[in-house]
């Protein structure tokens, strides 16, 4: 899950190459939980555009999630 959360956030998530800071802030670094960063995906916040369910299916949604969790997990 967690591996091919990566390639789905390689592929929509450019900003934040690695999750680390780019164009947008580090993503690695903050603990999150699951649903606070499935609102903010869905909605926006900032300069942070939204993801419809057309443009990122939950079940993607779920895998970048678990990514980023194995991102905080190894650092």
């Amino acid at each position: 899950t967690a591996r091919r959360g990566e390639v789905i956030f390689q592929r929509s998530c450019a900003c934040h190459p690695h999750g680390e800071a780019g164009v947008g802030p580090a993503l690695n670094n903050k603990p999150l939980p699951a649903f606070a960063v499935r609102f903010q995906v869905r909605h926006g916040l900032g300069s942070m555009p939204a993801f419809s369910r057309s443009q990122l299916p939950d079940p993607d949604l779920d895998d970048v999630i678990a990514y980023l969790a194995a991102l905080r997990a190894h650092r």
